[in-house]
């Protein structure tokens, strides 16, 4: 931008200085001198005015394509959380997970409070729970039954598609040169060894077709209201979470 803003002031005093020297050529040199005036005062308008607009349109495009991308990280952590809760762990195998979502099953349960006879504080204290004796509180899982994983969160949802972004611009689709990496670890916690997966982007494949300079911009961004970095990130391999890197008002469903 600086250096945009010091070419127009460089092209302004050039037209001030072309004005006063107009006078003193040949009146056949004017119309040429004329022309090459609107020209330059036709080009440096134009970059005036793109300067303004491109970023404009940069984040308009960037902040479609954010929310496309981050939609199906989300996605994709559901998913994950999903096949944790079954299975114990992770994937990072787009198929086999895919496959999982197509047919794994929840059990439907359902807790209440209860009470027993406390058998070793009656035997204790040599009392009987009909007559007067301890009673201890617990809590009873019933399981009424199984619905489908599929069923229950992902209806409308091709897993096996998710880590591939495509993007569509003015009704043609653009193909993008990267795709979300998904890669699984453990983490240790002392003697815990914990599960954890990270699946990441880059905002460099997301946004390949942009100007080069508002690209150089966005990846050094570190803002609260930005996505800090150079990649869309959900997960971790070096800690426990599963929290992703955007700011809230990037997950929304895409348009």
């Amino acid at each position: 931008m600086t250096a945009l803003i010091t070419s127009i002031v460089l092209g302004i005093l050039a037209l001030v200085g072309l004005a006063f020297l107009i006078n003193k050529l040949p009146k056949k040199l004017h119309i040429v001198i004329i022309v090459f005036l609107l020209a330059l005062i036709g080009y440096f308008g134009y970059e005036l005015f793109d300067s303004i607009a491109a970023p404009v349109k940069f984040e308009k495009v960037k902040e479609e394509r954010y929310k496309k991308v981050i939609a199906q990280l989300i996605k994709l952590r559901e998913a994950e959380n999903a096949h944790k809760t079954i299975t114990g762990k992770y994937t990072d195998d787009i198929n086999k997970l895919a496959m999982f979502v197509d047919t794994a099953k929840f059990a439907l349960v359902q807790r209440r409070d209860s009470s027993v006879a406390d058998r070793d504080k009656n035997k204790r204290f040599g009392l009987n729970a009909d007559n007067g004796g301890y009673y201890k509180e617990i809590v009873v899982t019933d399981t009424l039954g199984y619905k489908s994983v599929k069923d229950s969160l992902f209806q409308n949802v091709d897993i096996a598609t998710l880590l591939d972004y495509s993007f569509t611009t003015e009704g043609k689709k653009i193909e993008t040169p990267g795709k979300i990496s998904l890669e699984t670890g453990t983490y240790f916690d002392d003697d815990n060894a914990i599960s954890v997966f990270e699946a990441r982007a880059k905002k460099s494949d997301i946004l390949f077709d942009q100007p080069e300079r508002l690209l150089e911009q966005e990846l050094r961004t570190k803002a609260v209201e930005g996505v800090t970095g150079e990649e869309i990130v959900v997960g971790s391999l070096t800690e426990v979470t599963t929290s992703g890197n955007w700011p809230r008002q990037y997950a929304t469903s895409p348009k």
